[in-house]
């Protein structure tokens, strides 16, 4: 007795090309999925995009006052991007006004007998920025004090620079430089000192030195440009 096996090649071809069409539907599908699933994607105003995983966390998207909020487009449900936008403190008693970004937290504190007569303490977030606003009882040059407080300053700075300055009329000083910190990292220290009659006014932003960018010093110098005496 012969068996005789009759198979057809094109059907086998046939075949297998239906399974190499399966399992390219398949990688694309799992790719696509990968993308919009695996991946959280962020567009910003059709001029950067970026993915990350699904096991970092973005708690919020922070842009400039010239952004609009529809501008960034996420494929998640993250929070809306929260616009840089800015507050303003008045102090009654201290009798001065200064704006701040409204994502920072601010916090007043008495120093009782000093010749600090007000403070105002600031910081982000994150706490990677901080500084304080001040008023001062100061009935003596403020040129003299500063380059004192420079003299017996027993601080390490990898560099110092201050120059004269006036902010809506009031004239000062600016003090730019790069202090080590007390983690052993640098930090970028920019100071406005302010007189009038016998107060000086002190504005004071610090940042780790390698956080410091155009966006930094913006924020500074807006906040100081906003600061009035009532």
């Amino acid at each position: 007795m012969y068996i005789i096996y009759i198979s057809s090649y094109k059907k086998k071809a046939l075949f297998f090309s239906f399974i190499l069409f399966l399992l390219l539907i398949s990688f694309l599908f799992i790719h696509i999925f990968a993308d919009t699933n695996l991946f959280f994607k962020i567009t910003i105003n059709n001029h950067l995009t970026f993915n990350y995983p699904l096991e970092f966390q973005v708690d919020n998207i922070y842009i400039h006052e010239t952004i609009e909020p529809e501008a960034v487009i996420t494929n998640s449900s993250i929070k809306k991007p929260l616009r840089r936008e800015f507050k303003t403190y008045t102090s009654m008693e201290g009798k001065f006004s200064f704006m701040y970004p409204s994502l920072f937290t601010l916090s007043q504190k008495d120093f009782s007998g000093s010749e600090i007569l007000y403070h105002i303490d600031f910081h982000n977030k994150a706490n990677t920025i901080h500084g304080f606003v001040q008023v001062w009882n100061l009935p003596y040059s403020l040129q003299s004090f500063l380059e004192q407080s420079k003299a017996n300053s027993v601080a390490n700075y990898k560099y110092f620079k201050s120059n004269e300055i006036k902010i809506n009329d009031i004239p000062g000083f600016h003090w730019d430089y790069s202090i080590l910190g007390n983690d052993g990292k640098y930090y970028k220290g920019s100071e406005v000192f302010l007189k009038k009659d016998n107060r000086m006014y002190r504005i004071s932003y610090f940042v780790p030195e390698n956080l410091w960018d155009k966006n930094q010093s913006e924020i500074f110098w807006k906040m100081v440009n906003s600061f009035k005496i009532l």
